[in-house]
């Protein structure tokens, strides 16, 4: 997909590269009482600024389009029904994307919170690779736009697998520690048979601790650990 974004900053350049076509430019969003007043410059080192880039300028295809078109612009939008495709695919895939990167920059999370954000993804992931193969554009609100092109879905359902098992690489280390952070975040529903030898004695007192119990229900996770005793959390000798 990389010759899509190539293509979409091409034609921001070209519209914003000289003064006099920029305001011209905005001046014609102005007349056909646009939502949006003007294209943004792609930042590169930022998923954010390319996901709002490419939804923009998809937003705006038509307009663009008659605006390089009136210019006669050595630029112009691509007429390929692949091409509008594959924008529209990557505008869908990049708004979810950046869900996922606001949710792990939120502030005051733990570590179970954000290792939930990207399995929630990855399990969104999944879905919408069941739904291309199967031809369901449920979630897919800027390809139901277009003109679909069904001979792409095999293709966009491959790059979310491969997308899908790239995340299941870089987080390895995480899915080893999934028992831990089950325990952590779980402690007085988890299973004491799931747990290793050397605690369970302790986890089967503190989850028969009716008033540690209550304040785990009404607490937050990160201050519910505060009104737990060292004694509690510490591991006896084996």
């Amino acid at each position: 997909m990389g010759d899509v974004v190539r293509d979409v900053i091409k034609i921001i350049n070209c519209i914003r590269s000289k003064a006099l076509s920029h305001r011209q430019f905005r001046a014609l969003l102005e007349e056909v009482d646009s939502q949006y007043k003007d294209v943004l410059y792609h930042q590169e080192v930022r998923w954010l600024s390319r996901g709002k880039v490419l939804k923009r300028v998809f937003e705006l295809r038509h307009v663009i389009a008659e605006f390089l078109t009136s210019k006669n612009s050595d630029t112009q939008v691509p007429t390929d029904e692949k091409w509008f495709c594959d924008v529209a695919f990557m505008v869908d895939i990049t708004d979810l994307l950046n869900t996922l990167n606001i949710q792990l920059q939120g502030k005051d999370q733990i570590i179970t919170e954000l290792f939930d954000h990207i399995t929630a993804f990855r399990s969104k992931l999944q879905l919408l690779c069941r739904h291309l193969s199967a031809g369901n554009l449920a979630h897919f609100p800027s390809l139901r736009e277009v003109n679909l092109v069904k001979q792409r879905l095999p293709e966009y359902a491959a790059l979310l697998r491969h997308l899908d098992q790239d995340f299941a690489l870089r987080f390895e280390d995480f899915r080893e520690s999934r028992g831990d952070m089950e325990l952590f975040s779980q402690p007085f529903t988890i299973s004491v048979d799931s747990v290793p030898d050397h605690i369970q004695m302790q986890l089967i007192e503190f989850q028969c601790d009716s008033e540690l119990k209550n304040k785990f229900m009404s607490l937050h996770l990160k201050d519910f650990y505060t009104h737990v005793s060292s004694e509690r959390t510490s591991s006896p000798s084996q």
